[in-house]
């Protein structure tokens, strides 16, 4: 599936999203599972666990306004509770 985004993180939010509201995979993706983020144009495979995804999402020093907002946008696309992270 193609997504755009700004991070590493919202690409794996934007896709697990599109899986929730979608009906393309058989298994909807738990918080251990894998998966694989590849950037282009430039062929750049990442792989990161939902899990991780959702723990950056939620907890962690805030070093910027633009990370906040980084921050807020991926805790969206998850469907998490839009709290202040700290």
């Amino acid at each position: 599936m193609d997504v755009t985004a700004d991070s590493l993180f919202e690409a794996a939010a934007a896709a697990v999203r599109a899986f929730r509201e979608g009906a393309l995979v058989e298994e909807l993706p738990v918080p251990g599972t894998e998966l694989r983020i590849t950037v282009s144009p430039l062929p750049v495979e990442h792989r990161v666990r939902l899990q991780r995804v959702e723990q950056w999402a939620q907890t962690g020093t805030v070093k910027s306004p633009v990370e906040m907002l980084r921050r807020e946008r991926v805790r969206e696309l998850l469907g998490l509770k839009n709290e202040a992270v700290r």
